[in-house]
């Protein structure tokens, strides 16, 4: 099979998990299958990448010269821990030692100027990967198989200039990722590709936003029409709750891209939606692989989907920690272009609406927003809105959680709906707000943040998903 394997950070944290990155890919080579490797920046390297892109706007040049000492000897480490071979070790720190030197250059030339664009920034952050890439080559080498790295752009992903957030240009995109790695694999080297970062037709480098990695492996998948696109992680699978919160949370075997996809919406950080949303378009079956049983089948990800006999429910997850912003004021109703205004208004300050709710009297619009987002929604809504006839007040309420139901099974079943509520009701969770899509894949709803564990548990074992 052709096969596009992602890990991410946590994936590559130091050189013995490198290494075992690498036994895995030399593994799966050995059972016949073709490998394109994407590889996410070691674990914390993207945040402090902003962190110091930020300093050295203000002029800060102790705290570049501070960190670029912290990650060359950081990604050294790695790579003495993960190459035994003194020839490809050395190829290996000289590749290091001279991307920090760009890396320098670049942060002392924006403290210089005391100013960072998000063309700028996009070279920056982007630098965790073009990192990472050559250690993952050399441990593949140092296990003797061939193996090349190159950023998101060699390979040849082509977006659009929207710094931080760019668009893959597909069409140009399939056709040079397709000439760039069919000749490789062809000749048995695996592509190690720097994820999260592409490049625009003028060979600018741009980044694919958070997540980005995830995908970089759906285009590159679509690109040489892989058969499958594996992301690697820590856990078995997807579950079928958060085992953190439900121990007798199960790995689901089967699911559909339109339930991962709620699901990755609604809290479950295992892949980026955009990632399955790619991999939806182009048939590209997705699987989450587990690093801790590489032969263990995983959770597959497909279009196809199947309901099995009183399977109503897939899933039960939450977002921790939102924040509910009710726009309200009777002069709303009647005023059918209001909620297209406060979605702009949103929008234009880069703020995710993780929920929306309008009452059916359109006296006032309910919008769940990540905490951390909360006070910058809440002003910049007052600002716009308040001195209009329409809106009275603006209200903001923290400290709520938002819960998810989903399943493919519960299109068509009616009482879904009523047995949530009703389990709810049986375990005294008050539900502030309710929303459900025409697509009937879920129900959401926010509660109070303290009672999220007993709500998820309570609907886990209601709907009997650890049986």
């Amino acid at each position: 099979m052709k096969i596009v394997m992602k890990f991410g950070g946590a994936s590559i944290a130091d050189g013995d998990k490198i290494r075992r990155v690498a036994t895995i890919v030399r593994k799966f080579c050995k059972d016949g299958h073709k490998l394109v490797v994407i590889t996410s920046a070691m674990a914390s390297v993207t945040d402090s990448l902003q962190e110091v892109a930020r300093k050295a706007s203000k002029g800060d040049k102790k705290a570049v010269h501070e960190f670029i000492e912290a990650v060359s000897v950081k990604h050294r480490r790695a790579a003495e821990g993960a190459i035994m071979d003194e020839k490809i070790l050395g190829r290996t720190l000289v590749n290091i030692s001279s991307r920090c030197d760009e890396l320098k250059n670049i942060l002392l030339g924006i403290a210089h100027i005391g100013e960072l664009t998000p063309r700028s920034r996009d070279f920056v952050v982007g630098y965790g990967e073009r990192l990472s890439a050559p250690i993952l080559e050399g441990a593949i080498e140092d296990l003797g198989m061939k193996s090349k790295a190159l950023t998101g752009g060699e390979a040849g992903i082509v977006t659009d200039d929207r710094f931080g957030d760019a668009s893959p240009l597909m069409s140009v995109t399939t056709h040079q990722v397709r000439q760039t790695l069919e000749p490789m694999l062809e000749e048995g080297t695996v592509p190690v590709i720097s994820g999260f970062i592409a490049s625009t037709q003028d060979g600018v480098q741009t980044t694919l936003g958070r997540g980005g990695s995830d995908f970089s492996a759906s285009i590159i998948g679509a690109g040489i029409k892989a058969d499958e696109v594996w992301v690697w992680k820590d856990v078995d699978g997807l579950m079928t709750a958060n085992p953190k919160i439900v121990k007798s949370a199960k790995m689901i075997d089967e699911i559909s891209f339109a339930e991962a996809m709620e699901l990755a919406h609604f809290g479950a950080e295992v892949i980026h939606p955009k990632a399955l949303e790619c991999a939806s378009k182009y048939q590209l079956p997705f699987r989450v692989k587990s690093l801790k049983d590489p032969d263990s089948a995983g959770t597959m990800i497909e279009s196809k989907v199947k309901i099995k006999s009183g399977d109503v429910v897939k899933a039960i997850t939450n977002i921790g920690d939102v924040s509910l912003i009710t726009v309200s004021g009777a002069s709303m109703v009647g005023t059918p272009r209001l909620a297209a205004k406060v979605l702009q208004i949103l929008t234009d300050e880069d703020i995710d609406v993780l929920m929306i709710s309008q009452s059916s009297s359109e006296e006032s619009i309910t919008l769940a927003i990540p905490k951390a987002m909360g006070r910058k929604s809440q002003n910049a809504l007052e600002l716009s809105l308040l001195g209009s006839k329409q809106v009275r007040e603006v209200h903001i309420e923290d400290g709520l959680s938002i819960v998810a139901v989903v399943g493919a099974g519960m299109k068509g079943t009616p009482g879904v709906a009523a047995r949530v509520f009703q389990t709810m009701a049986k375990n005294s969770v008050n539900i502030r707000a309710i929303a459900q899509g025409s697509s009937e894949l879920n129900i959401s709803f926010i509660i109070k943040k303290e009672d999220a564990k007993k709500a998820v548990e309570a609907l886990h074992d209601d709907f009997k998903l650890g049986e």
